[in-house]
């Protein structure tokens, strides 16, 4: 083999070569890799949560019609204490 002194083209050609390569095994190696998810147990729990009451009716339709028919007679009263209290049990 001769060299002209021109050792820059030389060792740049050797080096897209082996960056090449190597790029190229890289690919192989993840092609053979599954992909693999875990989830964790509080999502495992959610999911488990969200398919129950998705399962549930939407709504309760004997407890629907009564308060209807409250609203509709003037009998529905609403207590302001008790939603507070309920409200605040709810978020704390």
């Amino acid at each position: 083999m001769l060299i002209n002194n021109n050792i820059q083209a030389v060792t740049g050609a050797y080096n897209v070569s082996s960056t090449g390569s190597a790029r190229r095994n890289g690919s192989v190696d993840r092609a053979h890799k599954a992909d693999e998810v875990v989830f964790s147990n509080e999502a495992q729990s959610f999911s488990n949560m969200l398919q129950k009451i998705r399962g549930m009716d939407e709504s309760r339709a004997e407890k629907v019609e009564a308060l209807r028919q409250q609203v509709a007679d003037g009998t529905y009263e609403v207590n302001g204490k008790d939603i507070a209290d309920h409200l605040l049990n709810a978020r704390f």
